[in-house]
């Protein structure tokens, strides 16, 4: 590699760093103002420029949250039963259709997995209906069960995750597990589950995710108030408190903590996931 060359790389690497950090911080500020307006008064919110650090701090935007105005501990609690009951789901169902379709030999596979694929395709909104309708027939509407249910059949996006994460694990070590005795669910459990931490940390993630910010289907199947999930429970404070942007600041910041905790724990594994999941075949 020629000195030029070389330095036209790292010139390259040094321009396309500055653009990301530039954007990286932009996409920042709005959190940011967030955080900061959750602490401050009524009249510096929207004084000009801007506090980034409230001069005169308050927590009466967080203790507006527990008046007994909306039930915002029983929305956040809902939301945690349904975000494990739904993982718990994911993790089961995902994994081990993922090992099926990776793994196990039988008639059909590679079709049914294309077929599996072919269903990313379908808009969601086609969906909506006939969902309804099937949960409406085995009653359970108005029930956390119409959120969390799905998560039960595997999702797409799951399965071939954990498909891409098995398939890289070695033939050899299969074969053996089977030469000892073992079977299709003893070597899923105990030999390729091990071998897959950061995929299985990725999948959880992104479910969780998904699930903790889901506000479409807390509208269609909820009517009870004391169901209400936090993205539905921030609606409806934001309703009775249009005006207190403190108070609507900090349930949003109420909301993100907890995915932004999962987040610093498995940034590492999820990082890991994708890149693997992006080279393996």
């Amino acid at each position: 590699m020629t000195g030029s060359h070389k330095k036209n790389m790292i010139i390259t690497k040094s321009i396309i760093s500055v653009i990301v950090w530039f954007f990286g911080i932009i996409m920042v500020f709005p959190f940011l103002w967030m955080l900061s307006t959750s602490f401050k008064g009524m009249n510096s919110v929207f004084t000009f420029p801007i506090e980034w650090i409230p001069r005169n701090p308050t927590l009466k935007g967080y203790k507006a949250l527990f008046d007994g105005t909306v039930p915002y501990v029983t929305y956040f609690l809902n939301s945690v039963k349904v975000a494990l009951i739904a993982a718990a789901g994911t993790f089961f169902s995902c994994t081990m259709a993922g090992f099926g379709y990776a793994k196990v030999r039988f008639k059909g596979r590679d079709g049914l997995f294309v077929l599996k694929l072919a269903t990313t395709m379908l808009p969601g909104t086609v969906l909506i209906l006939p969902t309804y309708m099937i949960y409406s027939r085995f009653g359970l509407i108005n029930t956390h069960a119409a959120l969390w249910l799905g998560n039960f059949l595997g999702g797409t996006f799951g399965v071939f995750l954990m498909r891409q994460a098995f398939i890289s694990l070695p033939e050899s070590m299969i074969e053996s597990a089977k030469i000892d005795g073992a079977g299709n669910f003893n070597i899923y459990w105990n030999i390729a589950m091990p071998n897959v931490k950061s995929s299985i940390a990725t999948l959880l993630f992104m479910y969780f995710l998904w699930t903790w910010n889901d506000y479409e289907k807390p509208l269609l199947y909820l009517w009870d108030k004391a169901k209400y999930t936090l993205p539905m429970a921030v609606k409806a404070f934001s309703d009775t408190q249009y005006q207190n942007y403190p108070a609507i600041m900090a349930s949003n910041v109420l909301m993100l903590l907890p995915v932004m905790i999962a987040f610093v724990t498995c940034q590492n594994f999820f990082v890991e996931s994708l890149i693997g999941s992006s080279v393996k075949g």
